[in-house]
């Protein structure tokens, strides 16, 4: 009997040594409350309300910012479970602590509230993939955007939640590429042939046509059948350039970053003299010829925004200024357009309609008698005609990218034989020295 006290007495005091060096495993109740409250979450909608209901009625509630969410103990009679009022202000987030009677350690929610252009958006299939978060008055973007119109819902829905004049710190990327190639082609085109043919632009550059088929005469075509739609277009471009029906202007390749523009100019600058003061001409040269400047906009990956802005100006002497020292001064007829569209990556677009006209007078008579001031009139004949050319834009964009760092780039005339060669000497033998001499300006 004393063994077992000896025994029992000397587990107890083990088991007091513990506990006084913290090394026992003392059951802490509000410690492992506190640790499964903290994962208790609940959401919100901005100027919405929901309910939490408890167990009791709450003795007392508090919230960490009032601005993002406000609670409000609804009263209850005895026997009765709790409930708390939660109303949503605006994007944030808050620490809301809950005083059950009888207990001295607080529960915890985890007050999360969104902005109703959130909620419209998840609604809509377009969750955004940036986070969006509040602090105080100040909204916060973080994470990344798979285009820009993520980006934009998710600056959208940071102001909806603060307000339009709150500050909006942007702290998120956007994944796509912001480099695109513009590639365009300026055609001119005689319209009164492609009348004569039955050819216009509009069918060239069309809707694909899915049955219909539009052919050339066989004169021009020597018997082939080509249909026209905006997949062909080269080629019927190519036909028509042979033919002398169209005439290529300019055919640039530009390369700008999403929301910057990029210019063009194939032409000259005409000097045009003005008088100033105390008797002195200042010079200013306006420049004129196929000019173009785009300003593209990625959307997506596969979409982009396109505003293009064309213009083809010429010298006409037709329409000339005298000068006061002599001389005539030109015009500028001038041809311009701005658009803005939006196009997959690859596809083409066709700008036409930009109409210019030409009159002309062939006057036919009969030598010296049609040359007499009155009788004159008998002998001679004018004949007017009107030319009218109309100018067609091609724009292709693309999405590209900057080529990787150490990669090998294929120069024109890299795999041109050596003529150092094993393999290539008895062809240099045989074909002489003109049969493998290197074109200028290509490497050896």
């Amino acid at each position: 009997m004393r063994q077992k006290i000896k025994k029992a007495g000397l587990g107890l005091g083990c088991w007091y040594a513990l506990c006084l060096s913290g090394l026992a495993p003392v059951p802490v109740m509000a410690q492992t409350a506190q640790t499964s409250a903290s994962q208790k979450v609940i959401r919100l909608v901005a100027n919405d309300q929901d309910i939490l209901r408890l167990s009791q009625v709450p003795q007392r509630v508090a919230i960490s910012d009032e601005s993002v969410a406000d609670v409000q103990i609804l009263s209850a009679s005895a026997g009765q479970r709790g409930e708390v009022l939660l109303i949503g202000k605006r994007a944030g987030t808050a620490d809301l602590r809950v005083w059950m009677p009888g207990r001295t350690n607080p529960d915890r929610w985890t007050i999360e509230v969104t902005s109703q252009v959130q909620q419209q958006l998840a609604q809509a299939g377009r969750p955004m993939s940036a986070q969006v978060s509040s602090a105080g008055q100040q909204s916060l973007i973080t994470g990344s955007s798979p285009s820009l119109l993520d980006h934009q819902d998710a600056m959208a829905a940071a102001r909806s939640g603060t307000g339009p004049d709150a500050p909006v710190l942007d702290l998120s990327e956007v994944s796509t590429s912001g480099m695109v190639q513009v590639e365009v082609k300026v055609v001119e085109v005689s319209r009164e042939v492609m009348k004569d043919i039955g050819l216009s632009a509009n069918a060239i550059g069309g809707k694909p046509w899915s049955g219909g088929v539009n052919l050339l005469p066989k004169a021009l075509t020597g018997g082939l059948s080509l249909g026209y739609n905006s997949s062909n277009f080269s080629a019927t471009l190519n036909l028509l350039e042979q033919n002398g029906l169209a005439r290529v202007l300019a055919e640039p390749t530009l390369v700008a970053m999403s929301g910057h523009s990029a210019s063009f100019l194939s032409g000259g600058e005409i000097p045009i003299p003005s008088s100033g003061g105390l008797g002195t001409t200042t010079v200013e040269y306006k420049p004129f010829g196929i000019g173009l400047t785009v300003t593209p906009t990625v959307l997506s990956p596969e979409r982009i925004a396109l505003k293009v802005a064309p213009e083809a100006s010429d010298l006409d002497y037709s329409n000339v200024v005298q000068m006061p020292g002599g001389g005539v001064m030109p015009s500028l007829r001038t041809r311009r357009a701005d658009t803005t569209i939006e196009l997959g990556d690859g596809q083409s677009y066709i700008i036409s309609g930009l109409v210019s006209r030409q009159t002309a007078a062939a006057v036919k008579k009969i030598p010296f008698l049609g040359d007499l001031p009155i009788l004159g009139s008998f002998f001679r004949n004018v004949q007017y005609s009107q030319k009218e050319l109309e100018l067609v834009i091609v724009v292709t964009p693309r999405l590209i990218k900057p080529i990787q760092k150490g990669a090998t780039i294929a120069l024109p005339g890299g795999r041109q034989e050596k003529l150092d060669d094993a393999p290539n000497a008895w062809g240099y033998f045989l074909l002489g020295r003109h049969g493998y001499e290197q074109m200028p300006g290509f490497s050896r």
